[in-house]
């Protein structure tokens, strides 16, 4: 066992810190002994020795045994391991005991890098030596990145393309030549997804979604990672963004991760969010719609995110203006007051009336140049009596009029200026200037006219402005007009539950009468068709012809009476009774020469009354031509 020793113990070290000592155990061939822990110990050769702990050997199975020891003094002990009573070389040596200060005291180190990029740091800025000097003795080279050392500075550069964790170790020293080591972790991080393509200028068109078809091209994003999920946000100033439903149509399998979803808040931010081969894909549907009436520059920003930070991006976006039409915001019927019917009364009035009485242009509101140069022409006209407006000087040279009896605008002609005012009483006025002016005079419109009221006829014209500024004279376009009617009334119409109540009373009657009607022509006509059946049935009941004579015979008077029938008839009346009588006799004489009276029954109204055959007459005739 003389080839056994103690291989390795630090002669310099702190107190009440537990230190170690290696001892190599092996035969006289040179072969590793293990199994012998409990054979080694640690003796402590200093007269003050009851500050010093030790602990029993640990076997690494290899023939090293590793040994503990901690003192609790400052001092300096001397140190022998034995071996079966034994002392493995070098016995003695000496363990000198310092306080913690006394050391130097390296911290691992946790930096983190874009990828692509370099890093430059002091690993021993945290550390702790004594003496305010230190010097980086060592380090190890780094697996994924190259390191280059400058003093107690380090510049790592990862390599090319890639991402993640990487480490190296390194040894300082103070001025006591004590040393202590320490490890720098380094974080190698994804940048966020970049534009390496961006349009340099977006076009598009007021309140029309652009482009209509498809989306904007020429954006592309790139990023490192394929598999991971990244974010796009769009996002514009003056409008909103959207992705083109075509994509939706032709929705690729491939395309299933890709999210899409809206910001919080007023929800006009458009997210993407999937990897970044899908999201490159979904970048070519990109649509821009602005802001009602909304023209000018705007911007859209572009955000690109992953879980490492976020990229901006902004695309300049210049949407075109169309001419949008005036509008009037009047109501249907305004009721003047009564006691300016001789006078004149003012048709709106602020504090009487809570409707709107006005006129504009929604290009007005994003006019970016001098608002005195936004023009637009106003005409008021009422088919019965005069208004009456007071108008600003600066409208003389723009105003017309229509007199009354008169179908034809004429040019201001005479007029007295008040206060750089002038009044004007026609049938019509029609004005150009500002916005402004426009609703000034129609605040100021009074009307005077007869019982009946009139219609004011408002019409707008704006004049073919866009809205733009200073380019208006290249983009005018056909002049846009809007035309409406009010009706000036003196009472308030009927409201419109009385209105229905009353529609409601006129139609309820004439289905009433119609019925009646129809009812009284029902009975009219069941009576006449009664009254036909009755006749009807009486002359049959009352006449049965005989059969007819021979050509060649003239019926004599004793033969029609022999061949006169009887019949019954109960009147109830005398005087038809009578009446009825006369006839059939008269009848009966005039043909046969005689006439036979009836008996009378025993109540008086029966009577038997001879009927005599007819003869047709053309028979009558032929009989006579024989007699």
């Amino acid at each position: 066992m003389e080839l056994s020793k103690v291989v390795k113990f630090v002669a310099k070290v702190p107190k009440l810190i537990k230190n170690e000592i290696a001892v190599q155990l092996v035969d006289s061939f040179s072969n590793p002994v293990s199994l012998q822990q409990r054979k080694i110990s640690l003796e402590v050769r200093s007269v003050n020795n009851s500050g010093f702990l030790a602990w029993t050997f640990v076997d690494n199975n290899n023939g090293s045994y590793t040994g503990h020891y901690l003192a609790k003094e400052i001092g300096a002990y001397e140190i022998c391991v034995s071996f079966e009573d034994k002392y493995l070389s070098p016995c003695s040596f000496w363990i000198y005991v310092y306080s913690s200060e006394y050391f130097p005291k390296a911290y691992n180190d946790t930096i983190s890098v874009w990828e692509d990029e370099s890093i430059t740091f002091d690993a021993s800025e945290n550390d702790y030596f004594a003496g305010g000097t230190t010097s980086i003795v060592t380090s190890s080279k780094p697996n994924h990145g190259s390191l280059l050392q400058y003093g107690r500075l380090f510049r790592y550069t990862p390599y090319k393309g890639f991402f993640g964790n990487d480490s190296f170790a390194y040894t300082i020293s103070d001025i006591n030549n004590n040393s202590a080591s320490g490890v720098v972790n380094i974080s190698i991080l994804v940048t966020p997804p970049q534009f390496v393509s961006l349009p340099v200028q977006l076009q598009a068109t007021e309140d029309i979604l652009s482009p209509r078809f498809g989306g904007f091209y020429g954006f592309e994003i790139q990023y490192s990672d394929p598999a991971e999920n990244i974010s796009v946000t769009l996002n514009a100033m003056n409008g909103r963004v959207f992705l083109s439903p075509m994509l939706m149509q032709f929705w690729q399998p491939a395309w299933s991760s890709l999210s899409v979803d809206v910001g919080e808040g007023d929800g006009k931010s458009l997210i993407l969010i999937g990897c970044v081969e899908v999201l490159n894909a979904a970048l070519q549907s990109i649509q821009y719609l602005g802001n009602k009436n909304y023209y000018g520059n705007d911007m859209i920003r572009v955000s690109t995110t992953n879980k490492n930070g976020i990229h901006d991006s902004h695309i300049p976006v210049v949407v075109e203006p169309i001419n949008d039409p005036p509008f009037i915001h009047v109501p249907d019927f305004i009721i003047l007051p009564k006691k300016g019917k001789k006078d004149g009364s003012l048709i709106f009035d602020k504090q009487r009336d809570k409707f709107e009485f006005s006129v504009g242009d929604p290009d007005h509101f994003t006019f970016p140049g001098n608002q005195n140069l936004f023009l637009i022409s106003l005409s008021m006209e009422v088919n019965d009596g005069m208004l009456i407006t007071n108008l600003p000087s600066n409208l003389i040279n723009t105003t017309e009029l229509k007199l009354k009896n008169n179908y034809q605008w004429q040019p201001l002609q005479t007029f007295v200026c008040i206060s750089k005012h002038f009044l004007v009483k026609v049938k019509g006025v029609r004005l150009r200037g500002t916005i402004k002016d426009c609703n000034e005079a129609m605040k100021q419109l009074s009307y005077k006219g007869g019982e009946q009221g009139a219609v004011l006829t408002v019409t707008v014209n704006d004049m073919g402005n866009y809205g733009c500024y200073p380019d208006c004279q290249e983009s005018m376009s056909v002049p846009l007009v809007v035309e409406t009617t009010v009706n000036l009334i003196w009472r308030r119409p009927l409201s419109s539950f009385a209105a229905h109540t009353l529609g409601s009373a006129i139609v309820i009657e004439f289905i009433m009468i119609f019925f009646l009607g129809a009812l009284l022509l029902f009975f009219i006509c069941k009576c006449a068709f009664l009254l036909g059946n009755e006749r009807r049935s009486r002359y049959t009941t009352d006449i049965k012809p005989s059969g007819l004579e021979k050509f060649a015979e003239p019926a004599s008077a004793a033969d029609l009476s022999r061949s006169a029938t009887y019949f019954t008839a109960c009147c109830s009346s005398p005087f038809l009774h009578r009446s009825q009588t006369s006839n059939f006799r008269q009848r009966s004489r005039r043909q046969s020469g005689t006439g036979n009276h009836s008996s009378q029954s025993s109540n008086g109204r029966c009577q038997r009354i001879p009927v005599t055959n007819f003869i047709p007459l053309s028979i009558e005739m032929a009989q006579r031509e024989t007699a």
